[in-house]
């Protein structure tokens, strides 16, 4: 058995090598994290981009589809003006023909529109996933509080104090006291 004075050195020394360990632990565990979280943010940046990207595609070509069937309309139209014009066909029919021409046009631009807002709706709900996705990645690592000395401090004395009260003789009772109790007299 060693000494009392042995014995309280080598429990406080003990508690501060364990308080030195779990605070390195700590650390460490909070560098991979932020190291960890820095990697999902760039990645959940990129990700964000190339759905602004697909957005930005679905924009040109509903756009240049547009244009491309603006134009046929323009074309057709001026082509049954010219035909029915040299046949010499005009009233109700001219008006019917043109009217038939522009209802084809505005039905294949309402299913572009539909087409393209579907698709801009699934690139939104896919990206906001994808966001929620790497947000919840994020919040989902590890994170350690620095320790702090107190509790090692105070779990040190604990030990040592009852350590100390162990070993350490009773008193002894007064000359005359033969340990009986007030009330138990013979």
């Amino acid at each position: 058995m060693c000494t009392p004075e042995a014995y309280i050195a080598t429990r406080v020394l003990q508690g501060y090598t364990q308080y030195q360990s779990d605070k390195a632990k700590a650390k460490n565990i909070n560098r991979d994290t932020k190291t960890k979280a820095a990697t999902l943010r760039d990645e959940a940046i990129y990700t964000d981009n190339a759905f602004i990207r697909k957005k930005e595609e679905a924009d040109q070509k509903a756009s240049f589809q547009k244009a491309k069937i603006s134009d046929r309309k323009l074309q057709v139209e001026g082509e049954a003006r010219a035909s029915l014009g040299e046949k010499g066909v005009g009233g109700n029919l001219f008006v019917s023909v043109l009217g038939d021409i522009a209802r084809n046009a505005g039905k294949e631009l309402n299913t572009i529109d539909l087409n393209y807002e579907n698709k801009i709706r699934g690139i939104a709900t896919n990206r906001l996933a994808q966001n929620r996705m790497y947000s919840n990645q994020i919040l989902k690592l590890p994170r350690a509080y620095k320790p702090s000395w107190a509790t090692y401090a105070l779990e040190a004395s604990v030990d040592i104090g009852g350590m100390y009260m162990a070993n350490s003789a009773p008193k002894t009772p007064p000359a005359g006291d033969q340990g009986i109790l007030v009330g138990d007299a013979p």
